[in-house]
Formats: C-alpha cells, structure tokens, sequence
C-alpha cells in the first residue's frame, strides 16, 4: 500500500499553493491508501480538498501554528492530536509535527519518542528539510514541506550586511597588525648586523609600496580575481543556502509486510527529482 506524508503547506501565510507539477503527479485516484499531514497544513480549505481527492483516508497531527481543532464530516469541532500512531503492514508508525521535541529534531529525542510511542517508523515535520535516516534499528522520515515555505527557525541575513561587517573586521585588524608592527620596530635591537638587515628590509617593503600601492577594493589585490568583479562570486551562491532552502518536498512510503520503500519527491529547478530508500525490519 502507498501512504502519502505531506509536511508544513503553511497555505495561505507563507505560500500560495503545491507546486503544479506535485499536484499532477497526485492527482492519480485510487492509487495512495492514506495521507499524513505532519502539522502546519489546516488552514486551507482548498489544500485540504485536494488532500481529501487523494484519498479519504486522512491522518492529522497538530502542527506548530495550527489551530487546537478542525471541522470534519463527523464533527464540527475535533480535536488535532499532537502524536498518533498508524499501522500499516507489519509496521507501527508514529507521527508528529516535532515542535514539541526538545531539542528540536534532535536525532536522541526523536529516538526517545519512538520508544515511548514503541514504533518502528517516525513521521515529523516542522523543519521544512527532507530527511531519511535510521538509528538502533529504527526509520525517521521528515518530508520537508510540500510548498517549499520559508522556516521561521533559520536566520536569513543581508549579504550587503554581511559585506559590511566582515570589512570592518578586516579594517580592525590592520589597525590591531599596524599598532603591533609600530611596538615591535621601538624595541632596542641587540645585534649591529640585524639592523642593518631590519633597516634594508624597510626600505624595500617602502620601495614597493611606492612603486605599486594597492587600493581597497582593487582587483589586482587577489590574483585568483584577474580583474573579475567581487560581485560574480554571488553568482555561485546557491541561493538554497541564504535563504534556508524553500526545496518543496514530500514523501511516499510503500509498505509491503517488513519492508518499506521511501521515495523522496523533491522539486529543484523546475523540475521533480526522485530519491529511493529502502528500509526493512528487523525480525
């Protein structure tokens, strides 16, 4: 059976909707037996429809900036429980959103809950990053989130900020470099023959200064540049990694007695990219 795991939409705050090609590609009827949202997705009517035209068979757990309850078919009023357990082949599952890990997404808590919970796999979210790994005989999935919404918990800094503190790092430190130089040359010299090599070796360090001082700013200071812009080195910068990654993600488990394969839907580039992992338990 294919149980769907979907993570922190944050529809409408953070983003407007799944990205057109995830929507495509679950928009198949009859083909996934069950849906887990991992927290952060109750706040769209319209995101929960098209949940409920995936399958009928909906799991939700309580996310960070959820609210306490959801109106369903059965209730007007229900409550969204924090933790809960699903089964599924010969596995138990527990799912969560993480934002009551402490610390948060810490691998030893995690661990913790899954033997409080006395499952085999664990399903949180809230980090908004896509992971997959095992530990003691145990599979933890976090299927990122499926809008690629911005997380709240990374620290998003101004590159011309960052530009600007580092200069004047640079500038304190030839300040700290010139005061050290200018108490090290007052100091009384011990050997006659030293001076002279002291007093050669300034005049060629003046020689030079003169002959080719060198600007802040100026591209001959770095031989790797060869005259390039300082700004082209941005270029290379994945903007995944300043702004904390926004990759829309979600995860597919296909359940077959012991043995699950998890793959990892991730959508870079305009284009879908799929992971596989295989994971079986242990008899």
């Amino acid at each position: 059976m294919l149980l769907l795991a979907l993570s922190d939409a944050h529809i409408p705050d953070r983003e407007k909707d799944v990205p057109a090609k995830f929507k495509k590609l679950l928009s198949v009827p009859d083909k996934i037996s069950q849906v887990v949202l991992l927290g952060n997705c109750t706040k769209s009517l319209s995101f929960l429809q098209f949940v409920n035209g995936i399958s009928t068979n909906v799991v939700i757990v309580r996310g960070e900036f959820d609210n306490g309850t959801i109106a369903t078919t059965k209730k007007s009023h229900e409550d969204i429980p924090i933790n809960t357990i699903i089964k599924q082949g010969n596995f138990r599952i527990g799912c969560c959103n993480g934002y009551t890990v402490v610390p948060k997404s810490d691998p030893l808590s995690l661990l913790t809950l899954a033997r409080q919970l006395d499952v085999d796999i664990v399903l949180w979210g809230g980090t908004h990053n896509v992971e997959a790994y095992t530990l003691e005989g145990k599979f933890f999935i976090n299927p990122g989130s499926c809008t690629g919404a911005f997380s709240t918990d990374w620290v998003v800094q101004d590159r011309d900020l960052v530009s600007e503190n580092s200069t004047e790092a640079k500038g304190d430190n030839a300040q700290e470099d010139e005061k050290q130089e200018k108490g090290q040359s007052a100091q009384p010299q011990q050997d006659h023959e030293q001076d002279g090599k002291t007093a050669s070796a300034t005049e060629n360090e003046d020689n030079v200064s003169q002959e080719s001082p060198v600007q802040p700013g100026d591209a001959s200071a770095d031989p790797a540049n060869d005259g390039k812009d300082s700004s082209d080195d941005d270029s290379d910068i994945d903007p995944a990694d300043i702004n904390g990654g926004c990759v829309p993600s979600f995860c597919l488990l296909d359940i077959q007695g012991s043995t699950c394969t998890l793959y990892i839907y991730t959508y870079v580039d305009q284009e879908v990219k799929v992971d596989k992992v295989v994971y079986r338990k242990d008899t």
